[in-house]
C-alpha cells in the first residue's frame, strides 16, 4: 500500500526555569502535528485486555517541527458491548505504545480508556486522551499530555496529536536553518539558443547544527529557458525545523 504523507505543524517551545537550585531548566513543545498512519489487524498481544474485540498496529511517520523525524508505534483495541458499553456500542480501551524520535531516543505515551460508548462503525475515529509518561535519551523524564484525533478509514488515514511535551533539562529547537545565496539572476542567452546552463550557490547554517544540506528546483546546473524561472530552495534541520528561500533566474535571449 502506497500512503501520501501530508503534515500540519503549530509548534512553539518555551523554557521554564525550576525555582529552586536546580541547574537545569525544562523544555516545552506545544504541538498540532497530524501523522499519516496505516491501521492492520493483528492478534491482540498479552498486554492488551483479554476482552478485547478487536486490534489494530498502527504505525505512522512524520516531520515534526522540534523534535525531527518522528514514528509512532502501537496497539489500538476497542470493546464492543458489555461490560464496558450496552451491546451494540463499543469503546476504545487503554494502551500505551511510543513515539521514536530519529536519532535522539523514544517518548512513552499512554491512551486512556475512551469517554464514551458509541456506535461500532464510527470507534476507529474516537478521539482519546493521552499522557506522556517518560522517555529514553534526549527525552528521559518526559512528561505532558493532550488529546489524539482521528480519521481512519479502510486500513489508513492520520492522527492529529494536539497537546504538550516538557522535558527536564531540554532546550527545544524551533529555529529554522538560514539560506543564504538565494539571490535573482539575468544572463544573455548565446544566439540561437532557447536554454541555458546556470549555475548558483545556496548554503544553509543552523543555529544549533551548523552546516545543513539544501535542495533546490530547478537545481544548480539545470538548462533555464528563456524568460524568467523561480527557484525554490529548502533546508530542513535535524529537529525538523525547514529554512525557505526563492530567487528567479532570468534568461534574455540574444540581442
Amino acid at each position: 500500500m502506497r500512503l501520501t504523507l501530508t503534515l500540519l505543524i503549530a509548534a512553539a517551545a518555551t523554557l521554564v526555569a525550576v525555582p529552586s537550585s536546580a541547574s537545569y531548566a525544562t523544555g516545552t513543545l506545544n504541538l498540532r502535528v497530524t501523522v499519516p498512519v496505516l491501521s492492520t489487524l493483528v492478534q491482540c498481544p498479552a498486554e492488551v485486555p483479554p476482552d478485547a474485540t478487536d486490534c489494530r498496529a498502527r504505525s505512522g511517520s512524520a516531520l515534526i517541527r522540534g523534535l525531527g523525524r518522528v514514528s509512532e508505534r502501537y496497539t489500538w483495541s476497542y470493546r464492543l458491548g458489555p461490560p464496558t458499553c450496552d451491546a451494540g456500542l463499543a469503546k476504545p480501551l487503554a494502551t500505551s505504545g511510543r513515539l521514536i524520535v530519529a536519532g535522539k531516543g523514544e517518548i512513552q505515551f499512554a491512551l486512556e480508556l475512551g469517554s464514551r460508548c458509541i456506535e461500532l462503525e464510527p470507534v476507529r475515529n474516537e478521539p482519546q486522551d493521552f499522557t506522556i509518561t517518560g522517555g529514553t535519551g534526549a527525552y528521559e523524564g518526559a512528561s505532558g499530555s493532550g488529546t489524539v484525533e482521528r480519521a481512519i478509514s479502510s486500513g489508513s488515514g492520520s492522527e492529529t496529536w494536539v497537546g504538550t511535551l516538557s522535558v527536564p533539562g531540554l532546550e527545544f529547537d524551533i529555529t529554522p536553518p538560514t539560506l543564504r545565496g538565494a539571490s535573482s539572476k539575468t544572463v544573455r542567452a548565446p544566439k540561437g539558443a532557447t536554454r541555458v546552463r546556470i549555475t548558483y550557490q545556496v548554503t544553509a547554517s543552523d543555529a544549533v547544527q551548523g552546516k545543513v544540506p539544501v535542495t533546490c528546483r530547478p537545481r544548480s546546473g539545470s538548462r533555464f529557458p528563456i524568460g524568467r524561472t523561480a527557484v525554490r530552495c529548502l533546508a530542513t534541520d535535524s529537529s525538523g525545523n525547514t529554512g525557505r528561500a526563492s530567487f528567479g533566474v532570468t534568461v534574455r535571449r540574444a540581442g
